[in-house]
């Protein structure tokens, strides 16, 4: 739901979220003076999703989920060597990567 920036003669700005279709209004909810709408200068547009632009987030999700995947393939290479010591490393390793990502 929209945001809009109200001004009233009494109690100053503020800011009303209201439907689209709604009416703008006319009186302060606060105080029932007169109110002018204002021409709001910040629109913050937020695009969520995958597959607005190339560089969009998913690819870069992909790109980190695929590191993990290889920090886990060194971890599964250290336990097929035989070595714990350095598989216990590895693993521990990974893991606080996957918890930074």
């Amino acid at each position: 739901m929209p945001v809009y920036d109200y001004r009233c003669d009494k109690c100053g700005d503020f800011e009303y979220s209201q439907r689209i279709t709604e009416d703008a209004l006319e009186v302060c909810p606060t105080c029932n003076s007169p109110v002018t709408r204002l021409i709001s200068r910040n629109v913050a547009i937020i695009l969520k999703g995958s597959g607005f632009y190339k560089t969009d987030s998913a690819d870069k999700l992909k790109d980190r989920v695929r590191s993990l995947n290889n920090e886990r393939q060194k971890d599964n290479e250290a336990i097929l060597d035989g070595d714990v010591k350095s598989f216990v490393n590895q693993s521990e390793s990974t893991s606080k990567k996957i918890l930074e990502a």
